[in-house]
């Protein structure tokens, strides 16, 4: 906030900018609650916030909570039982409600996001990070993946937030907290739990040890509450259905294809060869081999760190690179929301003009989405919305702007431990230590 203060007395270029972006948000609050009325009186089938409650009715009906066998649809439930059993309070709620309470968590989980992260580059003393920070303000406030999230009343908002309660609670080594956000984590989307491998690579392997072992029990405990409330069979099955999917799911997703007239929002590697090579076991096989090359680097990294310890200046850096690591390793990526943190991280850390600009001009088309989007309704009406739902003059759905952001990033930041470790390495030849 003291940044805030500063930029705002003292740069012009700041206040217009964040004006202008304040103006936009307020304009865009106005379209989601038109949108949110549009979805109560029309229906909403496919979306998000539906097939949450629709798990949540199926748990205590005791339906299937998990599609079986091939899919022919993209929007299916994917997270642990014990979060349809969470949601259940809201189905006592009329629709309207429970799209007005979400909607507020979602903003306030949004700041609450923001005034962390300054929190914790100040903590860490990153002032130059804390201040890219400052004035990246006016890019958070139109920043697309926020507003598609808030759109569809997802949860990437809410994993963002939870995985930086986790980063701060690693860093710090504050066991009981970083218990209970992994704890959470885990039982929605398992792939945010990124930060709890930090503590292993910066050679804290008690805290680490003891982190993972006592979220297996709360798992297990979480599982046990479950069983107990809808019934041990139902329950434990539900749970062993929930593991099987996982596994399975790459097998009977939808994919497009060559035949597809654009790529779509899934810019997962393996989603961008099938869709340049067709689908067949051999590109999938192809998908995989080029996951595995692009995140040796990160492996190589990860094992210099776990050989030599004592690199716990790099644990922001490494949760970063695990975080990118996760998403270039899914079969599903429609977000990297994780980037409106790395991007100001990245201009205050790097030295390079180039490797600044490199992460500007692969961030900021991906960041600004939101406002084509809407300048495209605006100016061509509804004809431009296709179903999909798509937006035919959307450069997402032709190019992997996710997947590009994502690499380039990880190449950044992969080149920078790269360096700090190789310097650290170099120092401890020369010195004899």
């Amino acid at each position: 906030m003291e940044q805030l203060r500063k930029l705002w007395a003292t740069s012009r270029p700041f206040r217009v900018l964040t004006i202008a972006a304040a103006v936009y948000a307020l304009l865009r609050l106005i379209i989601h609650a038109v949108f949110l009325v549009g979805v109560v009186q029309g229906g909403s089938e496919g979306y998000d916030l539906q097939l949450y409650l629709d798990a949540a009715s199926n748990l205590w009906a005791k339906r299937p909570l998990y599609p079986a066998g091939r899919l022919d649809y993209v929007e299916f439930y994917q997270y642990a039982p014990a979060y349809a059993l969470a949601f259940t309070p809201f189905l006592w709620l009329p629709m309207p409600v429970v799209m007005a309470v979400l909607t507020a968590l979602h903003i306030v989980a949004y700041v609450l996001l923001y005034r962390l992260w300054g929190r914790i580059f100040r903590r860490l003393q990153l002032y130059k990070a804390e201040e890219a920070l400052a004035w990246s303000l006016p890019l958070w406030l139109v920043f697309s993946q926020f507003w598609a999230d808030l759109g569809y009343l997802n949860i990437y908002v809410f994993m963002a937030l939870l995985a930086t309660l986790l980063i701060e609670a690693v860093l710090d080594e504050r066991l009981g907290w970083a218990l209970l956000w992994l704890s959470i984590i885990l039982q929605t989307k398992p792939q945010w739990a990124f930060a709890a491998a930090v503590p292993l690579f910066t050679g804290r392997w008690r805290f680490f040890a003891r982190l993972i072992l006592l979220a297996l029990v709360v798992y297990a405990a979480i599982v046990g509450v479950v069983m107990l409330a809808v019934g041990p069979a139902y329950g434990w099955g539900q749970y062993v259905d929930y593991f099987r999917f996982l596994i399975t799911m790459r097998d009977n997703l939808v994919w497009r294809g060559p035949e597809a007239p654009f790529l779509g929002y899934d810019h997962s590697i393996t989603q961008i060869v099938v869709y340049l090579l067709g689908v067949a076991p051999e590109t999938l096989h192809l998908a995989t081999a080029m996951k595995l090359v692009l995140l040796l680097p990160l492996a190589m990294v990860s094992l210099r760190c776990l050989l030599r310890p004592g690199y716990r200046a790099l644990g922001l850096d490494l949760a970063f690179l695990f975080y990118l690591g996760a998403f270039i390793w899914l079969d599903v990526v429609w977000e990297v929301t994780y980037g409106i943190i790395i991007f100001p991280y990245l201009l205050a850390a790097l030295k390079q003009r180039g490797e600044r600009a490199l992460a500007w001009a692969v961030f900021l088309p991906y960041a600004l989405l939101d406002l084509w989007q809407i300048a495209s309704v605006a100016l061509f009406g509804f004809d431009v919305i296709v179903p999909g739902p798509f937006i035919l003059t959307d450069p997402a759905i032709y190019i992997p702007l996710v997947m590009i952001v994502i690499l380039a990033f990880y190449a950044l930041l992969i080149r920078r431990v790269w360096v700090k470790t190789s310097a650290r390495a170099e120092a401890s030849t020369a010195y004899g230590f």
